[in-house]
């Protein structure tokens, strides 16, 4: 069994990658002349950036970082 912080260390790491898709995915978006597909990649950047909030709240939930929050 990983202790917390080992698994806290995990999620950072895989954040690293979810952010580097949707700066990737927001540079296409802004690029994109056809507005459907524009569409579509800005809904993308949206699940991301869910995706990656929660795991950033999870990560402080492990750490403890969340003082009464």
């Amino acid at each position: 069994m990983k202790p917390i912080a080992e698994i806290a260390d995990e999620y950072e790491r895989n954040l690293v990658p979810l952010r580097q898709r949707r700066d990737a995915l927001r540079e296409q978006a802004k690029a994109e002349p056809c507005a459907e597909l524009r569409c579509r990649l800005w809904h993308r950047v949206g699940v991301l950036d869910g995706m990656i909030y929660e795991g950033v709240s999870a990560i402080r939930a492990m750490r403890g970082d969340r003082r009464g929050k």
